[in-house]
């Protein structure tokens, strides 16, 4: 039974180098706040038993591949759904079949390429492989986007605000993409690329948005509040959310 679990994970480490991360642009330059959590709650990653199977389909712009590939000048997909070397099929085929894959959360890794193999678009699919089941992953081969996360303090622009507060750091985590910090007077983090990708850029979707405002300390830390949201990233476009953090003033010299 361990031996399955530590499997599982394993799994979930690899995939594609299909882990997700970000880019910031920003007044300041964000470092990292930090990877995600491991730990206890590993338990709610369900234990599975037996192969599955997973068919593996794609559209571009929204069109069947077998015109639109054409349109893009795509001649190839390649795609990553375990280990091993990534089949790199034509274009127009429009879809593939992966068979006897462990049972897992796993990341698909798909690219879209032109003749000479340079990448088009690039995305990676989360999917979970059952036991003894056929999952369909789909995948809509379109312009990325990018997600800038915005904050105001105590409804002002943090520009002028957090100096008047005892918060002075904000980190910010996207679903699937790294956590970044900045100061909390920069205003904003904008979210554009994915690690180890060639290309810039997110796949449209919707993502949850966690950000914390801070107050550090010399070598402490204390969150003043944590706020949850939804961004949409919009194909070609950029989607933006904003956080409404309060924090308390600075305390007044008596």
């Amino acid at each position: 039974m361990q031996a399955i679990r530590s499997l599982t994970l394993l799994l979930s480490a690899l995939g594609l180098a299909g882990v997700l991360g970000c880019s910031s642009s920003g007044p300041n330059a964000p470092a990292d706040a930090g990877g995600p959590d491991t730990g206890e709650d590993a338990g709610d990653v369900p234990l599975f038993i037996g192969p599955g199977n997973l068919n593996v389909t794609w559209t571009i712009n929204g069109n069947p591949p077998a015109t639109e590939c054409a349109v893009v000048g795509a001649a190839f997909v390649e795609i990553q759904a375990s280990f091993g070397s990534a089949m790199r099929l034509p274009c127009t085929q429009g879809m593939v079949s992966k068979m006897m894959l462990p049972a897992n959360r796993l990341n698909v890794g798909a690219r879209l390429l032109r003749a000479d193999g340079s990448p088009i678009y690039e995305y990676v699919i989360p999917t979970t492989i059952l036991s003894d089941q056929t999952v369909d992953a789909t995948i809509n081969f379109e312009p990325p986007g990018t997600l800038r996360v915005r904050w105001t303090v105590n409804g002002n622009s943090p520009t002028t605000e957090c100096a008047t507060t005892v918060a002075n750091r904000v980190v910010i985590r996207v679903e699937g993409l790294d956590g970044y910090q900045a100061a909390c007077s920069a205003r904003q983090i904008t979210f554009t690329r994915v690690p180890g990708a060639t290309l810039a850029g997110l796949q449209p979707g919707r993502y949850a948005v966690t950000g914390q405002i801070i107050n550090v300390t010399g070598s402490n830390s204390r969150v003043l509040q944590t706020l949850m949201a939804e961004g949409v990233v919009p194909s070609g476009g950029v989607g933006e959310v904003v956080l409404p953090f309060e924090a308390p003033p600075l305390p007044v010299d008596p």
